[in-house]
């Protein structure tokens, strides 16, 4: 009888199918870790395992790769008037600076899996990426000459992406404005009447206690909704009960408020507190892994910080205090140095006086913006955040622009929550005197 003899190469075939086995049972039932090459910023960690929404396939060549990059951040990149669009480097003229760096591509400046490059805030970034092109423009410019190679896309001069604040017909317009304006204040909120206005066939009669229809069991809840803008526009409690549905998860309350609510739910999904439930990522992805918990998140956040994060994570389930929200909300959780300073600042004692000149955190990272006549708030809490000068339109409600420019780009001051001023003015505005004096003498530009 012929016997059997265990090869060498066999071992290889053993451990191919062992390594195959492991990697197709965490592709397909496991949580897809093993495949992860590196870190990945604050800003996508939370999908991280979401793989498929930005490398497809596996296979997908550079320019599929482009697309999904584009898929989230279009939209933004159109609102900030990119000042180095992709257009700019098909022009066979530029082809030559595509040698050093291809703009043409989000992920020649922005890889991720790669955290020795990945900057505070989680915006990964090369600190040299504009000398690579500019290295020559101190000889263009003399007023340059004693700038740091690093220092372009400081607060208030260079944005790669959006250099509206630095057009000189900006800034010359807004020269000169003193520290605090006589009469700024954050733009009031229209929403309520906004809502009415689009909605006339609802009746705006409120609602009691009485007219609940499912039950008045308990009593603090009722009390609660009685005194709510739900109670105040006839949204009663089947109005999201439906199906007598009492509890929800994160993803659930979401999806369910965003029924009437389209326009919030779309920006709270945009920004990094919402981003897990966002309509562009793989639809199986929200119900796999749910909504993002503050004990998840790269920034200090308090130890007791529970619960994953939805609407009534701000807004409570049954009432609307936007008070609270404005505040308490977010100091429930985050418990970074500049948070933890904010009541220690003039903005919160003006806020809690009620100032027309006090903001609170939701002011400044979830703006009042207009919108077809329309003061809204805007729920994505990422869309003015990095980098510090997109924060400007805020500032400018109540300082002159070389005052705000001046604290947006002090580190101290951010530490401090804006409860110190800054030391110096702004470099930006001592070239702006300078351009304002050569264009009155005729002088040529530097």
């Amino acid at each position: 009888m012929k016997t059997y003899q265990f090869k060498f190469w066999h071992f290889g075939l053993l451990v191919t199918l062992a390594i195959g086995t492991t990697a197709a049972y965490n592709l397909e039932y496991s949580d897809k870790t093993l495949f992860v090459s590196g870190e990945m910023s604050h800003g996508h960690h939370q999908i991280e395992l979401a793989c498929t929404s930005c490398h497809n396939d596996g296979f997908a060549g550079p320019e599929a790769m482009q697309q999904t990059c584009l898929n989230c951040h279009a939209d933004e990149l159109e609102l900030a008037n990119d000042s180095h669009p992709r257009k700019k480097f098909l022009d066979p003229r530029n082809a030559p600076l595509l040698a050093e760096l291809d703009a043409r591509r989000c992920v020649t400046c922005h890889t991720e899996h790669q955290p020795e490059t990945t900057r505070d805030m989680g915006v990964t970034l090369a600190g040299d990426f504009c000398f690579h092109c500019h290295n020559d423009i101190a000889e263009e410019r003399s007023s340059h000459q004693d700038l740091g190679f690093d220092s372009c896309a400081s607060s208030g001069c260079h944005n790669f992406h959006d250099n509206r604040t630095l057009y000189e017909d900006f800034l010359i317009a807004h020269v000169g404005q003193p520290a605090l304006l006589p009469d700024g204040q954050i733009p009031a909120r229209t929403a309520m009447q906004s809502w009415l206005q689009d909605n006339p066939h609802k009746n705006p009669l409120r609602l009691q206690q009485a007219d609940l229809d499912l039950g008045n069991t308990h009593k603090d809840i009722s009390a609660a909704w009685a005194e709510s803008t739900h109670a105040q526009v006839s949204v009663n409690c089947s109005g999201c009960h439906s199906n007598g549905q009492l509890q929800f998860s994160g993803r659930e309350i979401v999806e369910q408020c965003g029924s009437c609510h389209a326009e919030q739910q779309e920006a709270f999904t945009s920004g990094k507190h919402g981003m897990r439930l966002s309509s562009k990522l793989p639809e199986d992805f929200a119900a796999r892994v749910g909504a993002m918990s503050p004990t998840e998140a790269r920034l200090p956040m308090r130890t007791d910080s529970q619960g994953e994060l939805s609407c009534v994570s701000c807004h409570g389930a049954h009432q609307t205090d936007t008070r609270f929200a404005a505040v308490e909300a977010c100091l429930g959780c985050h418990n970074d140095e500049h948070s933890l300073a904010y009541k220690e600042s003039a903005h919160f004692q003006d806020w809690q006086d009620g100032s027309p000149g006090g903001v609170s955190c939701a002011n400044c990272h979830l703006p009042r913006e207009e919108h077809d006549g329309k003061i809204l708030v805007n729920h994505n809490q990422n869309h003015n955040l990095r980098p510090n000068e997109k924060m400007l339109p805020v500032c400018l409600n109540c300082h002159g622009i070389e005052f705000a420019m001046s604290a947006l780009s002090s580190e101290r001051v951010l530490k401090s929550n804006f409860g110190l001023s800054p030391k110096t003015d702004h470099e930006t505005f001592s070239l702006i005197r300078e351009r304002i004096a050569r264009i009155k003498s005729n002088e040529p530009s530097r």
